[in-house]
């Protein structure tokens, strides 16, 4: 069996390094039904800029002090007691809330009110952090706080008072346990204590597909990467902002968005270190560096792409240095090719939605990229692939044939029948 088809599920993954973008969410704050005073608000964001300095300087006391101790508030005022501590090692440059604007819906006010037995401030903000060294800039996430009012001080009460309507506040790996933190020259590993060994075992896995991924994409991408390994199928989703079933998964590549300058923010490579285990240490290498690529090339990838290049090529820095024969890597494909069933076509973009054919989608991606990288180099790769990302934001249909007649200097027809013979000299 070839490593496509055990990785073929894991490799979709790579997808969502595309679709997880930095999201404002519909919330129930742009409902006008006469919002909260704006001294109140105001009073809010003041315990908020204090509760965020209170983590920043590792002040429990303070961090504890705003938290509201009614008995409505209990569970919401332990979980964050808990989320300081298991912040405790996680190294924070940034950490703040900022406001994006009070929830003003009647229908979420009354009932946080009637609950909390007092007057409520709901605000809708963004959780600004950056992880220190990893993190060129801040990344932003969406949460509904609630405020209440006890005697003249306000308290945080609360974090899903809008969440029926809406506004479901983000969760962080903190708040799924302890985090124990392991720092390498390129890597930040975040991980519970279930997951020890698995921490230095992919610490080191990614340092060594660093190199790798740079050889191809060059110094031009932020080789500080965080890794997250999440204990539950609950705090997958959450830190990847999918709710996919992730039975399957054995990483997958997120970033919330890219600035204008082209820095990607919140970069994360998150494993799944039970489906990781069932590779062997080829297969993992594969996934880390399929990846890690998508990492490097998430600046100038678009959905506009066809998925053929994004994913072949991230299987090709993936496959860099396997000592593998080609095929048994694409062992699948090379069947039906040995069997006379040579495909037609570049993969579409429906080859890619699962299936049993899933493995050889990939395969065939997989060989188009490494034929461009044997006849222009791996840099020519790179700037077929960059040429293309740039003419699919004008026209998807054309954007193959631009790249292919400034690269390789041919067109669609004649590539696709030097792939054919490719894949057949190659397989067969």
């Amino acid at each position: 069996m070839g490593l496509a088809a055990t990785l073929a599920v894991a490799m979709l993954a790579g997808l969502m390094i595309l679709l997880v973008h930095h999201r404002r969410a519909t919330a129930p704050s742009q409902v006008p039904s006469g919002g909260p005073d704006s001294a109140d608000v105001a009073a809010v964001l003041a315990v908020l800029h204090r509760h965020a300095s209170a983590l920043l300087d590792r002040n429990s006391p303070i961090w504890a002090a705003d938290l509201d101790q009614s008995a409505a508030a209990a569970g919401y005022a332990g979980r964050q007691r808990q989320v300081f501590a298991n912040l405790a090692q996680v190294p924070l440059e940034v950490w703040r809330y900022v406001l994006i604007a009070p929830v003003t819906d009647s229908h979420v006010l009354a009932p946080a009110a009637a609950r909390l037995g007092g007057q409520v401030v709901i605000v809708h903000v963004e959780l600004q952090y950056a992880l220190s060294k990893v993190d060129p800039a801040p990344t932003g996430k969406q949460l509904w706080l609630t405020g209440v009012r006890r005697g003249t001080d306000w308290k945080i009460a609360a974090d899903d008072d809008a969440a029926a309507v809406g506004g479901p506040s983000w969760r962080g790996p903190w708040d799924f346990g302890q985090l124990l933190v392991r720092r390498g020259p390129h890597t930040l590993v975040l991980a519970h204590p279930a997951h020890r060994q698995d921490e230095l075992v992919f610490a080191g896995l990614v340092e060594t597909s660093v190199p790798v991924v740079t050889r191809v994409w060059g110094r031009n991408w932020n080789d500080q990467v965080a890794v997250l390994i999440p204990d539950t199928a609950q705090e997958f989703a959450a830190v990847t902002g999918d709710n996919a079933d992730s039975h399957d998964l054995a990483a997958v590549a997120v970033a919330d968005q890219v600035s204008a300058d082209g820095t990607v923010l919140g970069a994360r490579i998150v494993l799944n270190p039970a489906n990781l285990a069932r590779l062997d240490a080829a297969g993992r290498r594969l996934v880390v560096g399929h990846e890690l690529s998508h990492i490097a090339s998430r600046a100038v990838t678009s959905d506009q792409m066809p998925t053929w290049l994004i994913e072949g090529m991230a299987d090709y820095v993936g496959n860099l240095d396997s000592g593998l024969p080609v095929a048994d890597t694409a062992a699948e494909l090379a069947a039906e090719v040995r069997a006379g069933k040579v495909p037609s076509a570049l993969p579409s973009g429906a080859d890619f939605t699962g299936g049993a054919r899933l493995p050889q989608a990939y395969e065939k991606s997989w060989l188009a990229c490494r034929l461009i990288a044997d006849r222009v180099g791996p840099s020519g790769l790179v700037r077929f692939y960059r040429v293309v990302a740039q003419a699919a934001g004008a026209d998807p249909a054309t954007a193959v044939a631009i790249g292919l007649r400034q690269v390789l200097h041919t067109d669609v027809a004649a590539f696709t029948a030097a792939w054919r013979s490719y894949l057949i000299g190659q397989l067969r």
